[in-house]
């Protein structure tokens, strides 16, 4: 279960932020003004076709209007190839929709949008306004797919080896570059797949699709995200809702650990101030450690039967 999905009530949260905004009027108060971000190289268009095949069937998109965004890849780069990406309009659930509709930008970074898709409408993102769904440049269903699979088979190899170990330091660079050669030999330019051009595709998206004004909902790395798109995109905006927060200056992959550390400390905190946890853990924070390199040298290795009985 992905992280996200425990936070349904976190989408209804923004759900009722951008709603307390109050309905779209004639004489509602114009968009931010408009300051200086990257110009694209070329004009950027919606072309309407199917949905995506996703692994496991998603309603909502039954329904859907999809095609794709075909934008430059490096938007300083005139005459540069194209790219596309997927895109998704989801009806409202309401017969009389507000005009403007939600655009919802996806954690990860890289994170898989089109698999957000049920518990957004779950969480009644779509209850009274349309919900547009991109998945972020370089996603599954993009053109170009930026998947590794030279990564996946690293941590196969990776099981056992113990997390830090220099065996496995070595075998996950030996794939990092693997996959940058081969990404790099196919006319990928890495150095456009950053915030400031997702940002920028998002901002082609609304006027692509003719669309005057719209919220935006961003979710972890998607806050980051959403507040660049606001920085440098400001027009054609309503409101911005923001989810577990990554904050612009902490953007950045090592934070994961401090985040995770904080967690993990809170824990050691909480035994300690419980009298039967603190008797029975009386130094839990050594105890973990020792766990932790008991089973880094001899992995266990257990089998499980998930609820449909297949054995995993």
């Amino acid at each position: 279960m992905r992280q996200h999905r425990l936070h349904a009530a976190a989408a209804g949260a923004a759900l009722a932020c951008l709603a307390a905004f109050g309905p779209t009027q004639s004489n509602a108060a114009p968009p931010l003004a408009h300051t200086a971000g990257p110009s694209p190289a070329g004009p950027a268009r919606f072309v309407p076709g199917p949905c995506p095949k996703t692994p496991e069937p998603i309603d909502a998109l039954s329904t859907a209007r999809c095609g794709h965004l075909e934008v430059p890849e490096n938007r300083g780069r005139p005459g540069g190839r194209t790219i596309k990406l997927a895109v998704a309009v989801i009806k409202a659930a309401s017969a009389k929709p507000s005009a403007d509709p939600v655009v919802f930008m996806a954690g990860g970074p890289g994170g898989d949008t089109f698999d957000d898709i049920p518990i957004l409408v779950d969480s009644g993102l779509n209850k009274d306004r349309d919900l547009i769904i991109m998945a972020q440049r370089g996603n599954l269903y993009d053109q170009p797919n930026l998947a590794c699979p030279e990564i996946d088979r690293f941590n196969a190899k990776a099981v056992g080896l113990g997390y830090d170990s220099a065996s496995a330091q070595r075998l996950m660079l030996d794939a990092v570059k693997k996959c940058r050669d081969r990404l790099k030999g196919d006319g990928v330019d890495l150095s456009s797949y950053n915030t400031t051009e997702n940002a920028a595709d998002f901002a082609d998206l609304r006027t692509a699709l003719g669309i005057s004004r719209w919220n935006v909902y961003g979710y972890s790395y998607g806050s980051d995200l959403a507040l660049t798109y606001l920085r440098l995109h400001p027009k054609g905006i309503r409101a911005v809702a923001i989810d577990s927060v990554t904050p612009p200056q902490s953007a950045i992959l090592p934070w994961g650990w401090s985040s995770a550390r904080e967690g993990i400390d809170n824990i050691l905190e909480a035994c300690a101030a419980e009298p039967r946890c603190k008797s029975r853990y009386p130094d839990l924070a050594t105890t973990l450690t020792e766990q932790v390199r008991r089973l880094e040298a001899k992995p266990l290795t257990l089998n499980a039967k998930p609820p449909s009985g297949e054995t995993r």
